[in-house]
């Protein structure tokens, strides 16, 4: 025991160290100066020792709402400020301790940190540890204390999902469920469609169900106190605006289509070399040579095949020349265009007249 201090200012200490349980008891404060001596026995002290530690407190000011920024306070007592405890936690590390002396002359060693909330403190779990000096300082004592935030905050991860997925057959019914997290939970879902007057409200709840008749742009708005938040747009592919695309998309491609060809031809028909152009014209001279360099001349044969009779009379004969039969025969005859080389004698040379 130590007592340190000066008596006469009445500003002094008594230092124990190493206590141990067995010295709880009731103490008085007692003066021995030759020849006075007294005992304050109408102001017992009482001392209770304890194998462990108090644990430190955490407090916080301030609301616990995000975009709040709120300071933070671990505390421990502190009983002896010549050997104070140390304080240290998982917000920062290596945080300066402060002792503090309180209006009735104890002691308190305290750590604080401040900081803006968010979503993402909800449920933060604030953990501070004490350590606590004994035998002189050869050992320590450790308490711990935990607090969890609950912090406030706007909806968040505000989505859609769409039952059934993928293409609707007009005609079928379609199921939006829409989902967000939020401290304090979501007082309000509201569903919006894309128009050409823009965004309109079509329901509210977190469910919206509705027979499809064509596609469309969805979304919806989740709302609590503390503000609202809107999800991502989601798109309702229906069968039939499908086949309306498609047929307007095959229409638009076929048209491309009729009018390249006719650029690319009208392209070639302007653009003929000369020599393309001369080359079509001797193909069309040349197809007419023959008839142009040529000339044709018939000729026509008689072929009698009577039998040779007597001497007939001038009846008879012209019976029989009734009863001729006579064959004719057409022959073409090609002149070349050379008429120098030409041999025949002339068109009398091609008759014959044969009599059977």
């Amino acid at each position: 025991m130590n007592i340190t201090g000066n008596l006469s200012q009445k500003n002094c200490t008594t230092l124990f160290s190493s206590l141990i349980t067995n010295y709880t008891d009731t103490y008085y404060f007692r003066i021995e100066t030759k020849p006075f001596r007294a005992t304050a026995e109408c102001d017992p002290l009482q001392i209770t020792v304890k194998d462990s530690p108090p644990s430190p407190r955490i407090e916080i000011s301030g609301d616990l709402k995000e975009k709040q920024s709120v300071t933070i306070t671990c505390s421990a007592f502190t009983p002896c400020p010549h050997s104070p405890p140390k304080l240290t936690w998982n917000l920062q590390q290596d945080s300066h301790n402060q002792i503090e002396e309180n209006t009735d002359g104890t002691f308190t060693t305290k750590i604080q940190e401040s900081i803006t909330l968010s979503d993402q403190h909800d449920g933060y779990n604030i953990t501070c540890s004490v350590r606590y000096p004994v035998n002189e300082g050869k050992d320590n004592k450790t308490a711990e204390e935990r607090k969890t935030l609950s912090v406030s905050y706007a909806p968040k991860d505000t989505s859609v999902s769409i039952s059934p997925s993928g293409l609707v057959s007009a005609g079928s019914w379609v199921n939006l469920t829409c989902s967000s997290r939020a401290k304090p939970p979501v007082s309000r879902f509201t569903w919006f469609k894309n128009s050409k007057d823009g965004p309109m409200i079509v329901s509210e709840g977190p469910f919206y169900s509705f027979n499809v008749t064509d596609g469309g742009d969805y979304y919806c708005v989740a709302t609590n106190d503390l503000g609202n938040q809107s999800s991502s747009w989601i798109h309702l592919n229906s069968a039939v605006s499908s086949l309306k695309w498609g047929l307007a998309v095959g229409g638009i491609i076929v048209v491309i289509l009729i009018c390249t060809a006719l650029c690319v031809w009208w392209f070639k028909w302007k653009h003929q070399t000369p020599q393309q152009t001369q080359s079509q014209r001797g193909e069309e001279l040349s197809l007419q040579m023959p008839v142009s360099t040529s000339e044709e001349n018939i000729h026509y044969g008689e072929i009698d095949f009577s039998k040779r009779r007597p001497e007939p009379s001038s009846d008879s004969v012209q019976d029989s020349g009734q009863q001729q039969d006579s064959l004719y025969a057409q022959v073409k005859v090609s002149e070349p265009s050379n008429r120098l080389t030409h041999t025949a004698d002339g068109p009398e040379d091609l008759y014959a007249q044969v009599k059977k």
